[in-house]
């Protein structure tokens, strides 16, 4: 019995470092890596149901990512000695 596309993408997802997922991030990694015309190419032989449903799990992942990147800088900057009242005072003056 074969799986689908996305029910193997859900196993997949399960096994936090599995060899698969480890090579799905590298592919992944190898296309972003490509040239438009290179993706495009690819995309074009892709259903557009598939497509639809990788775009909704990258917007996913991307708003996951940026909370962690936030806590990232704001670690860093506490890191530094600079309090988050000083730098929305920055912001503030910067922007005005």
């Amino acid at each position: 019995m074969s799986m689908s596309t996305i029910e193997l993408a859900r196993h997949w997802e399960m096994l936090e470092e599995s060899p698969e997922k480890m090579m799905f991030g590298k592919l992944l990694t190898e296309l972003s890596g490509q040239s438009e015309e290179r993706v495009k190419s690819a995309a074009r032989q892709v259903p557009i149901s598939a497509l639809r449903e990788l775009v909704h799990q990258f917007n996913k992942v991307i708003e996951e990512r940026k909370g962690e990147r936030v806590l990232e800088l704001a670690q860093e900057l506490a890191n530094d000695g600079i309090s988050v009242d000083e730098l929305r005072e920055y912001l503030a003056q910067r922007n005005a």
